[in-house]
């Protein structure tokens, strides 16, 4: 079954404790990302969070990151979210709720929320859980 049927309306979006990876369209092995990291604004914040809790405290989700991935969001149809994290140290939830919250248009397109252990994979396993993913809400 061919999971890229309408590329333009699928969106793919991994968040991790250090980055963010977004596929758009095509989620066959190969398939580049974007990939960019959360900022750091505070040198001491990123010391003590690095030193206690093996990076950031993804409970406080910041601002100007949550614009960036939902610019990247907008005019897809289909979104699907995959991170890790637990309660509200989970990042891919937190990002929904915002999304929820402030950008009622993009939200109605998320189709699925996976929880996985996004620091320990490939991209070609990080794709294969995307395909998974739409294989399923079809």
């Amino acid at each position: 079954m061919d999971v890229n049927h309408t590329p333009t309306h699928k969106v793919f979006v991994v968040l991790s404790r250090t980055h963010t990876k977004i596929w758009k369209g095509s989620f066959e092995p190969g398939s580049v990302p974007i990939s960019f990291s959360e900022p750091h604004k505070d040198k001491d914040y990123r010391k003590v969070m690095n030193q206690f809790l093996s990076g950031r405290n993804r409970s406080k989700l910041d601002l100007h990151f949550a614009e960036k991935v939902a610019l990247e969001l907008k005019g897809f149809d289909y979104i699907y979210l995959a991170g890790g994290g637990k309660g509200k140290a989970s990042a891919v939830h937190n990002l929904a709720t915002y999304l929820r919250d402030h950008h009622h248009e993009i939200a109605k397109g998320i189709r699925a929320i996976q929880d996985i252990d996004a620091e320990h994979m490939s991209d070609g396993e990080l794709l294969s859980v995307a395909r998974k993913m739409i294989v399923h809400d079809l």
